[in-house]
């Protein structure tokens, strides 16, 4: 499990990173992120589905954050936010759709 100190947990937090952040989106998930301390937020909406599925889109983007922590970004927060697609989705193809978007946020960031 991510630990709790790397999760956002204000709704102040998170509304500074969805105004102020840069979106990514991808196929089963959207990233928003900005400069900031290493921290990371997860939300799934009553479009995902009901509460079982909510929650379990949740812990799988939860799992994959924390098992791929290394290529992420140690200076900035992250919100990721599950698509309604992502009900019919498989761990391994919602993995690779936030490996790509990472890829593109890499780019992006390399850039500047």
């Amino acid at each position: 499990m991510l630990k709790r100190s790397l999760r956002l947990r204000k709704n102040s937090a998170y509304r500074k990173v969805f105004a102020e952040g840069a979106c990514f989106p991808g196929k089963y998930v959207v990233i928003y992120i900005i400069k900031g301390e290493e921290k990371y937020g997860f939300v799934a909406s009553r479009k995902v589905g009901n509460a079982v599925q909510r929650n379990r889109a949740k812990r799988q983007m939860r799992e994959i954050v924390r098992l791929n922590k290394a290529q992420l970004f140690p200076d900035k927060q992250m919100v990721f936010i599950a698509r309604s697609s992502i009900k019919r989705a498989t761990y391994l193809e919602i993995e690779r759709s936030i490996d790509y978007s990472l890829h593109r946020i890499r780019k992006a960031f390399l850039k500047k």
